[in-house]
This record gives structure tokens, C-alpha cells and sequence, in this order.
């Protein structure tokens, strides 16, 4: 009888370190998945916002906004660079140079003050005065 007490608990020795071993292998398959998860989802992000950023670098601004009114004036102190390009003789460059104009002095505190920005002279101005606001 006392060989068969061993013989039983060798038998669920085993059984046990086999069951151990079972669990263990499955709580490090799961820890390798949790961690492979975390690292998709963190690429996964960066690339959504790498994209959504791109979106709203290609998206063009509708045809009337709130820099441009309906009658087609420009508002010099909030207009952005794609709205300052409706204007007539005004590239990206000049847009450009009127936004840090700008920011450099305040903003605009007059419309004859639009011929101070680089690039922009007499003509321009004189072009595109009916449709210049504040």
C-alpha cells in the first residue's frame, strides 16, 4: 500500500507540473500579446494622426468663410494664407509675408497700411483696395 501512496502522488506530481506548466505557457502567450497589442495600437496612432495632420494640410478652406465675407472682402488681420491668395497679384509668398507682417506688428490697424508688407505695392494695393477690411 505505501508503494501505491507513492506511485499516486508521483502520478498527480505530474499531473500537477504538467497543469503548471500549461497555465504558465498561457500567461506568457498572453503577456507576448498584450505587449504586441500595445505596440500596434502606438503605430497605429502615430499613423492616424500622421494622416489626419496631412488631411488638414490638403484640405482647402471652403469659398466663404469667416475671413472672407459674402460680398468678397478680405478681413487682413484673420485672414489665412489660402484666403490672402484670392487676392489679385497675391501668391503664396505674398501671403506669407502678410501673415508675418502681421504677427510682427499687431496686425493691420489700417487698409493703406497693406503697402508696407514686402512684395506688395502701389498696385497691388490699388487692385485689391475695394475688397481689403479689417
Amino acid at each position: 500500500m505505501h508503494l501505491s501512496m507513492n506511485l499516486w502522488k508521483s502520478k498527480s506530481y505530474i499531473f500537477i507540473v504538467l497543469f503548471w506548466s500549461l497555465i504558465s505557457s498561457t500567461f506568457v502567450q498572453a503577456q507576448s500579446f498584450d505587449q504586441n497589442f500595445k505596440e500596434w495600437k502606438a503605430k497605429q496612432q502615430m499613423y492616424d494622426q500622421k494622416l489626419s495632420m496631412q488631411h488638414a494640410s490638403h484640405s482647402s478652406a471652403p469659398k466663404s468663410s469667416a475671413m472672407t465675407d459674402s460680398s468678397g472682402q478680405v478681413h487682413l488681420n484673420q485672414a489665412n494664407i489660402d484666403e490672402l491668395q484670392k487676392l489679385k497679384g497675391i501668391g503664396e509668398k505674398k501671403a506669407q509675408a502678410i501673415v508675418e507682417y502681421r504677427q510682427k506688428n499687431g496686425g493691420f490697424k489700417n487698409i493703406d497700411e497693406f503697402k508696407n508688407v514686402k512684395g506688395i505695392g502701389p498696385a497691388i494695393f490699388e487692385k485689391n483696395k475695394a475688397r481689403l477690411t479689417l
